[in-house]
């Protein structure tokens, strides 16, 4: 049975840089007004920001994962060669 990947993410955004008062943009994400803006000073809801990165993590995470070779179920088991030589 496949694992699952499970990416929570949580950002700060308690400093006024990430509020413009009386400003409200389309959120670069969902395109709905917010007067939140991300870390470069872009529209953007705290929620959509953090789904974002969730997305982006969990994508990373799963090419990792694929990448340690480790065998599907049911795949044929290699086994180790045999170090050191005959002498």
């Amino acid at each position: 049975m496949a694992g699952e990947l499970l990416v929570r993410v949580r950002l700060d955004w308690t400093g006024p840089g990430h509020y413009e008062h009386g400003r409200s943009r389309p959120c670069r994400v969902c395109d709905t007004p917010t007067q939140m803006r991300d870390g470069r000073g872009e529209a953007c809801h705290q929620s959509c920001a953090e789904d974002e990165l969730a997305r982006e993590l969990l994508g990373t995470g799963r090419a990792r994962i694929a990448d340690e070779r480790v065998p599907a179920p049911g795949a044929a088991r290699r086994r180790p060669a045999p170090s050191g030589g005959a002498r």
